[in-house]
């Protein structure tokens, strides 16, 4: 068998273990922790403002 031949095919044997090890991890591995509670005590009650458009109209920052 020619050099070419066992490097693919060494190549190859590599990428389907590492996939069936991401596979398998993905599949069991630890439960992905819950998202983070987000702080809404800035926003004003009864919408978000007069303010709160003001910044939509302006042109991106270079």
């Amino acid at each position: 068998m020619n050099t070419g031949v066992r490097i693919g095919l060494y190549a190859a044997g590599l990428a389907v273990a590492f996939g069936a090890a991401y596979g398998a991890g993905d599949r069991f591995g630890p439960a992905p922790a819950p998202p983070t509670p987000v702080e809404h005590s800035e926003h004003r009650e009864g919408g978000a403002g007069k303010e709160h458009g003001q910044d939509h109209d302006a042109p991106p920052a270079t």
